[in-house]
């Protein structure tokens, strides 16, 4: 197939990455790539030159006017290409509306909640063809259902051979927590419980809220908290093998958790608020989820879930591949094909 891969433009689709969108969107290509599929990626122009590239300007510290510009401009570069099928990760209201208007093939991947300016877009496109919504989890897919009706659930995968597993324990505790570095990520609670658990605590990745590093996680930095930056993921998998236990405090309804399929991944055990998706992907097998914002609570789950089996956690991340994920995803865009097959033909 040829298939036109929108991204997420904002930022550029290359290690280290911004978020879990940047990382899905530039596993999706090469996934796509590595199964024969003729690939295009609409990205920021500072991409990895490495992907097939088709580069959309994104301003800097761009608003609403200066990123709905943006979309257009991709639009009307996506409208000369020829492609077969068209996978949409923009998480922007404006692509959905385009395939209405065109008719053209498309598959949405929907990665947040449904914010207003998008539940609109859910609503006027809900059931036409040929456009399908998929949704990362079963969680989100509920959250989204009011308005876009049908959809089909594609959790999200990874490249396991980038994330190794260490199935044996590791000589001293620790602790590990990376993803954006915001107030709903809940950093400052892993701070708190891994203190309260005795666990020393590395902490990795991009701040994204400067207000929030500097009020909340830079005082707290000293002998066992340490701030390391952010990782690429060789640098993450080898920060993973020395972990006993990864912390996930995220308090507002995580869609999916990229993060925790690759601690798992590297055979770590994670201790988990429950948020969002979390529970879909942590068994009883390999972690413990307790309540969202509890830190006493996390502390407990923290000392518990280092005693996990780690074999058990890298088997519960093989469900979570790369492979199963595209697997899926080229039968969401052989159905949408077909369907607009029949359309063509007038049946």
């Amino acid at each position: 197939m040829r298939i036109a891969v929108i991204a997420p433009l904002r930022f550029p689709i290359r290690e280290p990455f911004r978020g879990g969108l940047e990382m899905f969107t530039d596993l999706l290509v090469r996934a796509l790539m590595e199964r024969g599929h003729e690939v295009l990626l609409l990205a920021h122009p500072d991409s990895s030159p490495d992907l097939p590239l088709v580069p959309v300007p994104f301003p800097e510290r761009a608003g609403f006017g200066g990123t709905l510009r943006a979309h257009a401009r991709m639009l009307r570069i996506l409208a000369k290409l020829d492609v077969d099928v068209i996978h949409d990760n923009s998480i922007h209201f404006l692509p959905p509306l385009w395939s209405r208007k065109t008719g053209r093939p498309m598959v949405t991947t929907l990665h947040t909640p449904p914010y207003r300016a998008s539940r609109l877009t859910g609503w006027m496109t809900r059931g036409r063809h040929p456009h399908r919504f998929v949704s990362i989890s079963d969680h989100l897919g509920r959250q989204w259902a009011p308005y876009v009706g049908a959809y089909t659930v594609v959790h999200n995968g990874i490249d396991l051979q980038s994330w190794p597993a260490e199935l044996s324990a590791p000589a001293r505790p620790l602790a590990v927590c990376y993803g954006r570095i915001t107030p709903e990520k809940g950093i400052h609670h892993a701070i708190r419980a891994a203190k309260v658990a005795g666990f020393p605590l590395s902490i990795a990745g991009a701040v994204a809220d400067r207000d929030y590093f500097e009020q909340l996680i830079a005082p707290e930095v000293g002998e066992d908290v340490r701030y390391l930056g952010h990782l690429n993921r060789a640098q993450l998998g080898e920060l993973l093998a020395g972990a006993s236990v990864g912390v996930f405090p995220a308090v507002w309804d995580e869609p999916f958790g990229l993060v925790l399929v690759e601690m798992l991944a590297c055979g770590t055990p994670v201790a988990a608020f429950n948020s969002g998706a979390t529970p879909e992907i942590l068994t009883s097998e390999v972690g413990v989820v307790v309540e969202k914002g509890d830190a006493e609570a996390l502390a407990s789950a923290i000392g518990e879930a280092a005693g996990k089996d780690r074999a058990d956690c890298r088997r519960r991340a093989e469900q979570f591949s790369i492979q199963k994920m595209v697997e899926a995803y080229e039968a969401v865009y052989r159905s949408v094909l077909a369907v607009n097959d029949v359309v063509d033909q007038g049946l």
